[in-house]
């Protein structure tokens, strides 16, 4: 009975614990490593997040390489992205430029001819560039000139709003500011310039007139207030003396300290090939009409006709008129002489840039057909557009109501191959 009832109590009392299920155990496990992993990634992202915010102000995006243009294999070498230092392109990033410079000689039309280059509104013609000595007075400031003017970081009244698809400069083949010449032929004297002892004029044939100042032991020639040179005392003596203003408009001479791009034609032509400048020629065909132009301009530097001030060109026919009024004598004696040098000049610019791609233009047909504007558009790779200028013609009609002494010059040129220029009239 003992035993029974010690049975019974230890059956009571001893419980055994249920076996629990080996599955229910591991999802337990995998819920919990789940939930810790989350927690896990959730700080690690925000850590991430945090040094990618700050590194976003000290990083610069990486631009992204443009598409390749739909263009002909020979024209690759013609199109640019430039990435100019001071600003960004923004949009315009990846619109391709072309590079090109203008070659003319002074009073060809290159100034009207850049204004309506200056009216497309993806073009951007920065002007004489050159004009300023200290550009030109090397190769390696030339090169630097350059650089910049293509790099997009030359600012001037040219520059666009919109994306810019060509842009270049004007260059003068007789470039001659910052330089003296010696002229054989001219009757040029120093002249006292009334009751300034200090003050003295320069007469360039009785008709062109540059101040001069005199500063023993050397006279400081001037133009446009602009100093020249500085010319020895003892190099000009007494009496008529040859020192003058360099064009080869004018008679045969000697240049002296005149640097730029005829003097430098070979590293020109080579940076022209090797960056992929295209070149506009911009002549004169009558090389008459110029010389008027040239020696008109002269005489108003000094004279200034337009309510004392001087203007090569002009914006109204009233203001053209006045300019035109003005008759140069022309030295009938040196004038074939003087014609061929400006042919020499054009003949040896075609040849110093022949390897380059390039178009040669005639300010007299651009005048008579507006479709070679068209030409210099497809030349550039520009859409079409009208061009317009300002500008007004100074001199117009016959050539014997512009020169003065008109019959020796029509004498002169009479029976030569230079005769063609007496009737031309446009």
């Amino acid at each position: 009975m003992a035993e029974d009832l010690y049975s019974f109590t230890k059956d009571v009392f001893i419980i055994k614990p249920p076996k629990k299920s080996p599955l229910a155990l591991r999802m337990i496990v995998l819920v919990f490593a789940m939930v810790c992993g989350v927690y896990i990634c959730s700080i690690c992202l925000k850590q991430i997040s945090t040094h990618s915010k700050g590194a976003f102000f000290d990083v610069p995006e990486l631009q992204k390489p443009c598409p390749e243009p739909q263009i002909e294999p020979w024209e690759i070498p013609y199109v640019h992205y430039p990435r100019p230092s001071t600003y960004s392109r923004a949009e315009c990033a990846c619109k391709p430029v072309r590079y090109f410079v203008i070659l003319s000689m002074q009073r060809s039309g290159s100034g009207w001819f850049e204004t309506l280059l200056n009216n497309h509104t993806n073009i951007s013609s920065n002007g004489e560039v050159f004009s300023v000595k200290v550009r030109r007075s090397n190769i390696s400031t030339i090169v630097e000139t350059l650089d910049t003017v293509y790099n997009l970081e030359w600012f001037s009244s040219a520059s666009k709003n919109e994306c810019t698809a060509a842009v270049g400069l004007k260059w003068m083949l007789n470039q001659s500011k910052g330089g003296l010449c010696l002229l054989k032929g001219l009757l040029i004297k120093l002249v006292d310039n009334g009751d300034d002892l200090d003050q003295m004029v320069l007469s360039v044939d009785n008709q062109c007139y540059y101040s001069v100042k005199r500063q023993s032991p050397q006279y400081i020639v001037r133009n446009d207030c602009e100093v020249l040179q500085s010319v020895p005392l003892n190099s000009l003596g007494a009496g008529e003396k040859s020192v003058g203003p360099c064009d080869p408009s004018l008679p045969s001479q000697q240049t002296l300290g005149v640097k730029g791009l005829m003097q430098h034609h070979a590293e020109i032509a080579e940076y022209f090939r090797t960056r992929g400048v295209s070149v506009i020629f911009l002549f004169r065909r009558n090389l008459l009409r110029r010389m008027i132009s040239v020696l008109a301009n002269l005489y108003d530097r000094n004279a200034k006709l337009l309510n004392g001030t001087h203007k090569s060109h002009v914006h109204s026919p009233h203001e053209a008129e006045i300019l035109a009024n003005y008759k140069p004598i022309i030295n009938a004696t040196l004038l074939i002489p003087n014609l061929k040098q400006v042919e020499e000049t054009t003949a040896k610019a075609l040849e110093y840039f022949k390897s380059t791609r390039h178009i040669v233009l005639y300010y007299e047909d651009i005048v008579r057909n507006h479709t070679k504007l068209i030409d210099v558009q497809d030349f550039l790779k520009v859409p079409h557009r009208e061009l317009k200028s300002r500008q007004v013609k100074i001199h117009r009609g016959s050539l014997s109501s512009q020169i003065k002494d008109w019959d020796d010059v029509q004498k002169a040129l009479e029976g030569t191959p230079y005769e063609r220029f007496l009737n031309t009239d446009y």
